[in-house]
């Protein structure tokens, strides 16, 4: 599978806060993505890499462009201990930008909540099987080497 090494800059959001009334600057580790469905349709988004997400989450509103197929699931945990209902689907992503593109990544389990508009979160699976992910925070950056497993070492 093609992988490259990356590094991308934390991507600055400017909100209200919601007690204060004055705008708050946050920044998050958001990384290029196309999301591609067995149909062959496309879309090119970022999404947050979150370290403690099991897998990948995306809003309802894309899984209907996408044309992906829904299935029930059993609720997912969020923070906070909550229960989500949810469906599930498959997706493939492709990571990169400016040229620089992995190969499909087939997401066998991917979330679709049947609440609310969450951002679309990429969670260790795949991802952090695939590649070596450092946060830098003092630099606002995120690294991601792509993982190559010693000897008898690893998942694969």
């Amino acid at each position: 599978m093609k992988l490259f090494p990356y590094r991308f800059k934390y991507q600055r959001e400017d909100a209200i806060h919601p007690t204060t009334g004055q705008v708050v600057t946050r920044f998050y580790p958001m990384i290029p993505l196309r999301l591609i469905s067995k149909k062959g349709r496309t879309t090119d988004l970022t999404g947050l890499l979150d370290s403690g997400s099991d897998g990948i989450i995306i809003p309802h509103g894309i899984a209907q462009y996408l044309g992906l197929e829904l299935e029930d699931a059993p609720p997912m945990k969020v923070a906070g201990g909550n229960d989500i209902e949810r469906w599930t689907s498959e997706v493939s992503i492709v990571l990169g930008r400016g040229g620089r593109y992995t190969d499909e990544i087939r997401c066998r389990e991917v979330g679709i909540p049947k609440v609310g508009d969450p951002p679309i979160l990429i969670g260790r699976e795949p991802i952090f099987d695939l590649y070596e992910v450092t946060f830098i925070e003092a630099e606002r950056t995120v690294s991601m080497k792509p993982y190559k497993p010693k000897k008898g070492k690893g998942k694969r």
